[in-house]
């Protein structure tokens, strides 16, 4: 992948890439080499919502809604847990990474446009954005050995969604919520 496009798609955690978000803080925890960061919505000017299997939105962050951001330093990829105002957990969603990085002690993605949805109503795990991982080989932005990094490490981590066999899903983000919140 080519410098200039690397940080086209570099993502800091710490900061929110929603047009609704209005105010929010941000905790950033680091334990060994996964970093925990805990984002509370304060004010929005609109909900962010993403449709499940069956057409239906599902409100993901609204005033008072956590994301509990899981960044794995050795792993190519960030999950990323939802709950509601009142801590009830509503979902994940998980970006396939390039590589997980910090600089000026912030964690940080590089985006490879791969990501895994979870419907929890039937409990469905599926791939989406596959056109904007496709998009970006055609256009170069990405390789052919990053598009097959993508879906090695998405084949992978559904088979350990699938088993429960997945070290960092078993991450209790609620009890970081109720440790700082």
């Amino acid at each position: 992948m080519r410098k200039n496009n690397i940080l086209k798609k570099k993502k800091f955690v710490s900061n929110t890439y929603m047009r609704e978000a209005v105010d929010y803080d941000v905790i950033t925890i680091k334990e060994g080499n996964v970093f925990i960061t805990i984002k509370k919505y304060k004010k929005m000017n609109g909900t962010f919502s993403l449709k499940d299997e069956n057409d239906i939105q599902i409100d993901y962050i609204n005033d008072g809604y956590f994301v509990v951001e899981i960044t794995p330093l050795e792993e190519n990829y960030n999950i990323r847990y939802y709950y509601d105002k009142d801590k009830n957990f509503i979902d994940y969603y998980i970006d396939i990474t390039l590589f997980n990085g910090v600089e000026n002690k912030m964690p940080y993605y590089i985006d490879l446009y791969l990501d895994i949805i979870h419907f929890p109503k039937n409990d469905v795990v599926r791939y989406v954005d596959e056109d904007e991982l496709k998009e970006a080989l055609d256009k170069k932005i990405i390789s052919k050995k990053d598009y097959a990094l993508a879906y090695r490490v998405g084949d992978k981590l559904i088979e350990e969604i699938k088993n429960n066999s997945n070290k960092y899903m078993e991450i209790d983000g609620l009890e970081y919520i109720n440790r700082y919140y």
